[in-house]
């Protein structure tokens, strides 16, 4: 077996080598164009097989060739973590970089087509996505709208307690939706205080809210990123309605957010409920890019706020980027990683189980301290870049000196590194998802931005030839889940590659300014 497994990686990586040797001499692939034909594929050509012509969502996932929703198999979905229901539906928190694409090209192209589809694409969901009982979107990391039954979907049809609402990404078009949909986005934003929050005290949430309950909130996992997203929603509604609800909203959380701080370092738990270290006691942990997303929509939502909130706010980001910035980090070339796990009393990076029964049983710990390797997952190691979106967004909010270190840091690595398709020491799998990449290629032009040092733009352009040549293999225009995977798969964040490509055609061309592409893939 161990011979075997040998062999598999020999030959997984030997395809890899003749890239690396070829790189230099690779014409640049047209980037610009590769988005463009993306973009033309997704508006004439995804929704055409679909039994109603007429709904004008995205599907999520498609082969590359006929456009039609598989009718089995995708191994991409399972890494989501979603069912096979997945397959059916339309996502626009999973499909969120393609509509910021849209509009950047109508800007950079003079066409109006791209920015005119994504607002019919967005506006018809917006007005008529929403599960009648409380009024959540139909999206994020669980739920869907199902494009053959046309109906919330996404879940096994006899399990009604898996129609689950939990936030995927930041929504980053708020402004935007309350112009297409306002009255369905308040209405949104209502369900999400009333019944994603669970107001007995002490006021607690879960990720989680079950969307066919009459008491659709948990407790206990009142995850940062999460509670921020909720206030950046909240926000969005007062600054559009001056609702006094919302204003109650965003104020509890808030509070509850001040409360969790801990008082030797200031930093938030990652929620309420404990995990396990290697003793077998129950601890609380930190997971830093939490942390980091929290005060990112923070800072933002305070804008919309007025004083005292406005204020506090603000502290409270600025305290969240001290605790987050006194942990050792080391995430430039040879080094540790980003401490994506820590103990919220001394900030000492930490490995946990989230099940006494696993640790018992000798299981790896699900938690690992540090960040590295080069696959994206749930329950494996985590990237580099799983911290850089919300850290990058943090520091173009401030400023400040010690992220931009960090920032630098961590693209100093990828100037240095290439993909690794050795196989992952948990699943197997020797893979790389298209997301991963585009991410890589995000934060190099975030250190290009902030550094204006040439190396980083050449180095995501590096990385965006690499790009095509695994994702765009032929003359398809939609790109691969992943390298070893030939279907399209925004669960893949195929749409974060296509972004990265994209901005670094603008940032390459002096054009960058004129649009705006955010990385949203704040984890």
């Amino acid at each position: 077996m161990k011979h075997t497994l040998t062999l598999l990686t020999a030959m997984l990586l030997a395809p890899l080598a003749v890239l690396s040797q070829d790189s230099t001499t690779e014409k640049q692939p047209d980037l610009l164009g590769i988005v463009t034909r993306f973009a033309d594929a997704m508006i004439d050509h995804s929704r055409t097989n679909l039994p109603n012509a007429r709904l004008p969502l995205f599907p999520i996932v498609l082969t590359r060739d006929t456009y039609k929703v598989p009718a089995a198999g995708a191994r991409s979905l399972v890494t989501a973590r979603v069912p096979a229901e997945f397959r059916n539906i339309a996502n626009p928190q999973h499909d969120q970089n393609i509509y910021q694409v849209l509009y950047a090209l109508t800007t950079l192209t003079g066409n109006p087509r791209y920015a005119v589809e994504a607002d019919r694409v967005l506006g018809y969901f917006l007005k008529n996505c929403q599960e009648p009982r409380h009024g959540f979107y139909c999206w994020g990391e669980h739920l869907g709208w199902d494009l053959f039954e046309n109906a919330p979907g996404g879940f096994p049809a006899d399990k009604h307690d898996h129609a689950i609402h939990e936030f995927y990404r930041p929504w980053v078009f708020w402004e935007k939706s309350f112009g297409l949909a306002p009255d369905n986005c308040l209405r949104f934003a209502r369900a999400l205080w009333r019944n994603q929050i669970n107001h007995r005290e002490p006021l607690s949430f879960s990720r989680h809210a079950v969307i066919t309950r009459d008491n659709s909130s948990g407790r206990g996992t009142e995850f940062p990123r999460h509670g921020g997203m909720y206030i950046a929603t909240w926000a969005a509604a007062y600054r559009r309605t001056k609702d006094p609800e919302m204003l109650q909203a965003v104020e509890a959380l808030v509070g509850f957010y001040e409360s969790r701080r801990h008082p030797q370092t200031g930093i938030i738990p990652h929620y309420t409920g404990v995990e396990y270290d290697r003793t077998g006691k129950g601890v609380q942990n930190v997971y830093t890019p939490s942390n980091v997303a929290l005060a990112v929509e923070l800072h933002d939502a305070a804008t919309a706020m007025p004083d005292p909130l406005k204020p506090r706010m603000l502290a409270l980001a600025r305290s969240i980027d001290d605790s987050i910035l006194a942990i050792q980090h080391d995430p430039g070339p040879g080094g540790k990683g980003f401490v994506m796990f820590c103990r919220p009393e001394n900030l000492e990076p930490a490995e946990y189980w989230n099940k006494l029964e696993d640790l018992k049983q000798g299981k790896p710990p699900r938690r690992i301290p540090y960040s590295g390797g080069w696959r994206s997952g749930y329950i494996i190691q985590y990237p580099h870049t799983w911290i850089m979106p919300a850290l990058t967004a943090r520091h173009q909010q401030t400023g400040d000196a010690r992220m931009k270190k960090l920032i630098l840091a961590c693209a100093d690595n990828y100037v240095v590194s290439e993909p690794d398709l050795q196989p992952d020491p948990r699943s197997g799998v020797a893979d790389i998802e298209a997301g991963m990449i585009g991410n890589v290629i995000l934060a190099l032009n975030a250190a290009f931005k902030i550094s204006g040092d040439p190396k980083y733009l050449a180095r995501a352009e590096w990385f965006c030839g690499w790009a095509v040549r695994r994702f765009w293999p032929d003359a398809n225009p939609l790109p691969r889940a992943s390298v070893r995977e030939d279907i399209y798969s925004a669960p893949s964040r195929s749409d974060t590659l296509v972004l990265g490509l994209l901005q670094t055609w603008a940032l390459r061309h002096g054009r960058e300014k004129e649009i705006v592409l955010i990385a949203t893939d704040r984890s």
